[in-house]
């Protein structure tokens, strides 16, 4: 197996990674190089492009990130998020043998991935991961490892709307309509507000939130110009709620969202979601994924409080590779 890892790729290495990445039923939006530029705004990291090829054909991509410690000194540990991406689930152990041989390679001590799979796939990736030395380090709020897919290709919205499952979130589109609160898709003038809002839901977990040059980079992958749709909800001249979704080959993807926390009579999310429902299907996606739920054991009231309006519109929850960590 021919394996690269290199801080830049050729034109035409990009050009395979980039298809690759796009058209593996394992890849996600966050092995993208174009939203690479995005999520590693801000942050002190050093990347690093992975690629596998078996007898001529790419076979596994990926992002691998190491934090800097100083100016040219990087940590001996490393991460790929939702990585390698493979086409195959039968070759991830493959892929990450190569993986392992280039990070011990270039001095990582400890490498943590996450590739991109789902249930009855993601169990025998994991026991694959498992008989390759790995050990499952996921914990409740790391990377999601639970989320609900939504089927929105070719259906109508009563198609999508339909069904007993989704009678609460009628009634709450219903209530949010009569208030006059309305869903728009947002431009780059409406970003303030999603950093005002998700910073305060940030504020309120402890958590750290997104850098100023996340947003500046993210401004110029805004629709129409890039695969990120912002959806605002608004009410008696406020906005409300807001919601960033980006599109990855079939699949949109809740990425990130929160609502204020003024007194309304009515659920500021779902309009914006289904707007973006609406937009995700419009552009030829096929599945609408709505982002992370608790894991099963989970007890975080505020995980829970905050993805609960999630199963107003699906709720049979899809079970993903957890993070597994493997020490050289």
């Amino acid at each position: 197996m021919r394996v690269l890892l290199k801080e830049s790729l050729s034109p035409g290495e990009a050009e395979q990674y980039d298809r690759f990445v796009d058209e593996a039923k394992g890849g996600h939006y966050s092995q993208a190089r174009s939203w690479s530029t995005i999520s590693m705004a801000g942050r002190t990291l050093s990347p690093r492009w992975f690629l596998a090829q078996d007898g001529g054909k790419t076979v596994g991509a990926g992002l691998l990130l190491r934090s800097r410690m100083a100016r040219f000194f990087k940590a001996p540990v490393a991460h790929m998020n939702r990585g390698p991406v493979c086409a195959d689930p039968e070759r991830v152990g493959h892929v990450v043998r190569a993986l392992i041989t280039a990070t011990r390679l270039r001095g990582v001590a400890r490498l943590a991935i996450m590739p991109y799979w789902a249930d009855a796939d993601a169990d025998a990736v994991e026991r694959a991961l498992v008989r390759g030395g790995f050990i499952n380090t996921q914990k409740t709020d790391g990377a999601h490892t639970h989320t609900l897919r939504l089927t929105i290709g070719d259906r109508t919205d009563a198609e999508i709307l339909g069904g007993g499952d989704r009678q609460t979130l009628r009634r709450k589109l219903k209530q949010a309509e009569k208030a006059g609160a309305r869903a728009r898709l947002g431009t780059e003038a409406d970003l303030p507000a999603l950093i005002r809002l998700h910073g305060e839901l940030m504020s309120e977990q402890s958590m750290t939130t997104k850098s100023a040059l996340f947003y500046e980079r993210l401004a110029e992958r805004l629709a129409p110009n890039g695969p990120a749709g912002l959806f605002v909800c608004e009410h008696e001249g406020d906005v409300v709620a807001a919601a960033l979704m980006v599109v990855h080959g079939a699949v949109a993807t809740f990425v990130l969202g929160a609502s204020d926390r003024s007194h309304r009579t009515f659920s500021k999310m779902a309009l914006p979601f289904l707007a973006a429902i609406q937009w995700a299907r419009d552009a030829g996606c096929t599945t609408f994924d709505l982002g992370g739920i608790p894991m099963p054991g989970d007890t975080d009231e505020k995980r829970r409080n905050i993805a609960q309006f999630k199963f107003d519109f699906d709720r049979t929850p899809v079970k993903l590779v957890g993070e597994h960590t493997r020490w050289f």
